[in-house]
């Protein structure tokens, strides 16, 4: 059943960084060696007039190498937050490299692809992104990802809900 998405529109930031998104952070820098890009920072959406959920300190960029290696863990971190979005409290997810398959050969420019609860668990939850609806960001070397804010300011309780599922098909910790 989907769940609401809780952070549009975003009109008053919050006061900082929160433990549980730097956790999150951490916790893929140590399984897929992503780089942290960002996660609290003052400013409008892209292209909007509202806060982005950056602003929050909910939100996080994790970054991976542009070469295939980088882009098969992104892949692999991708598919394992979507199977597990409810039980790591994620809110919304994107991809901006994903390039649709079903996308004619002359089109090669990734789009991307984002996740977000209201649209419902796993891969119900996933809207491929095309030239007119994307998030703005494609072809970019990153994810981005939003949590709840109950996991998001506390970083024990992300630890344990990360350590509590399977690990995804890698031979890193």
């Amino acid at each position: 059943m989907p769940r609401k998405y809780p952070y549009y529109p975003v009109t008053t930031p919050g006061t900082g960084k929160l433990a549980g998104t730097e956790k999150f952070v951490d916790l893929c820098k140590r399984r897929w060696g992503f780089t942290n890009l960002g996660t609290f920072v003052v400013r409008n959406i892209r292209g909007g007039k509202t806060l982005s959920v950056h602003s929050l300190g909910v939100a996080g960029d994790i970054g991976y190498p542009k070469t295939r290696a980088g882009r098969a863990q992104a892949k692999e971190a991708w598919d394992w937050f979507i199977e597990h979005s409810e039980a790591l409290g994620l809110c919304e997810l994107h991809d901006y490299a994903y390039r649709d398959p079903k996308q004619p050969e002359s089109d090669q420019t990734a789009y991307g692809r984002g996740w977000r609860c209201s649209r419902g668990e796993g891969s119900k939850g996933v809207k491929i992104f095309n030239k007119t609806d994307n998030a703005g960001s494609f072809g970019g070397a990153w994810l981005h990802f939003e949590l709840e804010m109950d996991l998001a300011k506390d970083a024990k309780a992300l630890e344990a809900a990360w350590r509590a599922l399977p690990k995804p098909n890698s031979d890193k910790a």
